[in-house]
């Protein structure tokens, strides 16, 4: 029984290390070849994480608390298939309302830290608005 409680006690901690926010402000890119993590298309979803799909973020609506960081993932793009076996491999950008910006990339990160309670609407910078998301702030 003792080392169920350790084992809960081990994951707990780490998620809730994985779900803080890194204070701080502004936003960062870089190339990622980790697997992509993330929900499904649309709705409001309590996470950290948006992925690139053809031509949608998923989820398209993230909320999170004020202090917090959001990353995007372009997943990895293949030749043959392009994102998740469809649609050619093209690249996208995230650009905020506020004028925060992404590179327009079709691999790699790039993660904003919010650190002001509100509503900030996105979309990507090559499809337009709509492809668009938002993140809301608590």
């Amino acid at each position: 029984m003792k080392r169920w409680t350790l084992v809960a006690a081990t994951i707990g901690a780490a998620f809730l290390a994985a779900c803080g926010g890194s204070g701080g402000s502004g936003y960062s890119t870089a190339p990622n070849n980790n697997t992509p993590t993330g929900g499904g298309t649309g709705g409001n979803a309590n996470t950290n994480q948006v992925t690139m799909q053809d031509q949608s973020f998923a989820p398209g609506t993230v909320t999170i608390p004020k202090g917090a960081t959001v990353t995007w993932t372009w997943p990895t793009c293949d030749t043959t298939g392009g994102y998740g076996g469809y649609g050619d491999c093209v690249s996208h950008s995230v650009v905020f309302d506020d004028n925060v910006q992404s590179a327009v990339q079709n691999s790699g990160t790039f993660a904003r830290t919010f650190n002001a309670v509100g509503t900030f609407n996105y979309h990507c910078g090559v499809h337009g608005t709509p492809m668009s998301g938002k993140v809301i702030v608590q």
